[in-house]
């Protein structure tokens, strides 16, 4: 989860939305038998304090997606509107803390938990094994290991990203958008005003959509494992 400023005050009016959302969603887990999952626990949507701008996030409070009403020039203008995508992520990241904590007060699993221990399964195939297996079985051990080399040169590839003190810069493939962080904790969105009008309220979401996935992805060890930091 990209880590971004708390914008929910006490007396923010947003909080009946959250209080309904919390109830829906005990409603639900009482509904629902223990064996089957909760219905758009991956979907969880946050506003802006205006309404205008929507972010949707998972369980896991990672960013899904995004829309700006298309009033958007007259409630937040060209000057606000980054901040309340900002606003409208950081309330929907809310949301889905208080939604783990209800899964796990209720004993859920949620898609945010570690898988189970597959060693079991590993300690099974051993079992089975025969010489006639012994080259399958070394090179699946050199895999094993060359797997485990990749993975330490991701984990150090994300720490370093992480814990870098150097301000960097995502832009979105429209030049509209751009989103300033330190390492994965976001300091800032602005918006190119300069290259905008009344009417590009899709546009602009485009591109911040984008950006917001990119540094989601860099977060996700996987990204880097499939080459796809590299290429970038």
């Amino acid at each position: 989860m990209l880590h971004t400023s708390r914008t929910v005050s006490r007396d923010d009016p947003r909080l009946d939305q959250a209080r309904r959302f919390v109830r829906e969603l005990e409603d639900d887990l009482a509904r629902t038998p223990r064996y089957l999952p909760i219905e758009a626990i991956d979907r969880i949507s946050g506003t802006d304090q205006t309404g205008t701008v929507t972010c949707v996030v998972d369980a896991r409070g990672d960013f899904v997606d995004l829309s700006i009403g298309s009033d958007w020039w007259y409630t937040v203008g060209p000057s606000g509107v980054g901040a309340g995508i900002l606003d409208a992520l950081q309330f929907a990241q809310d949301k889905a803390m208080l939604a783990m904590a209800l899964l796990r007060r209720n004993g859920r699993q949620t898609s945010a938990d570690p898988p189970a221990d597959e060693s079991s399964r590993d300690d099974e195939a051993d079992s089975s094994w025969s010489p006639r297996d012994a080259w399958a079985e070394w090179a699946a051990a050199e895999a094993k290991v060359d797997r485990g080399y990749a993975l330490m040169e991701v984990a150090d590839r994300v720490a370093q990203l992480r814990d870098s003190p150097e301000p960097r810069t995502i832009s979105g493939p429209l030049g509209l958008f751009h989103l300033r962080l330190v390492g994965f904790t976001v300091v800032s969105a602005e918006i190119n005003s300069h290259r905008i009008a009344p009417d590009d309220a899709d546009r602009i979401a485009d591109d911040a959509r984008a950006v917001l996935r990119q540094a989601t992805r860099e977060k996700d060890p996987t990204y880097w494992l499939s080459g796809e930091g590299a290429r970038r």
